[in-house]
């Protein structure tokens, strides 16, 4: 293994982490500028968002990107305008957009896209009630309100379904589970751990699942310790391995790392699972499919998932 690699490569997800935990604004509903005419220039500053346009059949639409909007293959062919959160505003002017779509995690950008004369739409992703309002505002901001109101159905019948489902399967004691979203591979000492907490939608996943979130520091993501691992000592272990941080690192790999933890239940008892995919970070119409992951760990015994 290349530590130096291992290490940028975990700088960078570390950042994304950050974004991630943003702080909200209360103002979810919060309304665009009202447009003249339906938009037929589409910019997405946003991954969620730019799921959400092609999830609705929006993709023809869409004229620039970010480098992270990566799903669906598609959107990498769009023009990609780099970073996320420090956007060239002479290349917005340049692409001449009808509506701009971003998210809490860069709602700094709102009143400067604004003040150049361009409608903004804001998409939040702290939980599945947000993402499926942040769809339904999209769907009507961009003509597609009825496509919009009709997936909204479709998922929220999926995570229903596979709430329910989960809820049959485990009439025993809940199991409590730790969910990992960052850690550098080079440092095998496990003293720089990132997990979730209630704020963060990963709560609802496991909730749905029919889990317990052993983490339950009020905040949506924290850095723990190894001696916090300890005790926390969670059932289960679900690792997320997106397209940041530990990609070149094998699960067997992983699997060994956790192993050495002998004091640990979950490593000890052969509960650690690896989910792989950007899917992992990603909290939009994906939601579902992320579910059905977590329920295999924690209720059917699955140790190592692929998007």
């Amino acid at each position: 293994m290349n530590n130096t690699r291992f290490s940028r490569i975990f700088a960078l997800f570390l950042i994304l982490l950050l974004l991630l935990a943003a702080p909200t604004s209360s103002a979810a509903a919060a309304n665009p500028a009202a447009l003249s005419k339906t938009p037929s220039r589409i910019l997405s500053l946003s991954p969620a968002a730019t799921e959400i346009l092609f999830d609705l059949g929006l993709g023809d639409k869409i004229v620039g990107v970010t480098e992270y909007c990566s799903w669906p293959p598609e959107a990498r062919s769009k023009k990609n305008i780099g970073d996320m959160m420090h956007v060239n505003m002479e290349v917005v002017v340049a692409l001449k957009p009808d509506i701009v779509i971003i998210s809490n995690m860069n709602e700094h950008l709102k009143s400067q896209i604004e003040s150049l004369g361009f409608p903004v739409v804001v998409v939040y992703q702290d939980d599945f009630n947000q993402i499926c309002g942040s769809m339904k505002q999209v769907g009507e901001a961009c003509g597609a309100a009825e496509s919009a109101k009709a997936r909204i159905g479709e998922l929220r019948g999926l995570v229903s379904g596979i709430a329910e489902r989960a809820s049959g399967e485990t009439g025993r004691t809940k199991r409590s589970v730790l969910v990992v979203v960052g850690r550098d591979a080079a440092d095998t000492s496990f003293n720089k751990v990132y997990v979730t907490g209630p704020l963060s939608f990963y709560n609802d996943l496991l909730t749905e699942a029919g889990a317990i979130n052993v983490f339950t520091r009020s905040a949506p993501y924290a850095n723990i310790s190894k001696e916090g691992l300890l005790r926390l000592d969670p059932d289960i272990i679900i690792e997320l391995v997106g397209e940041h941080g530990m990609t070149n690192v094998t699960t067997p790999e992983i699997i060994a790392q956790w192993n050495k933890l002998t004091d640990l239940k979950a490593a000890r008892e052969g509960n650690v699972a690896i989910i792989r995919g950007d899917f992992t970070m990603r909290a939009g119409p994906r939601y579902p499919l992320l579910l059905e992951a977590f329920s295999k760990v924690i209720n059917e015994g699955a140790r190592e998932i692929w998007e």
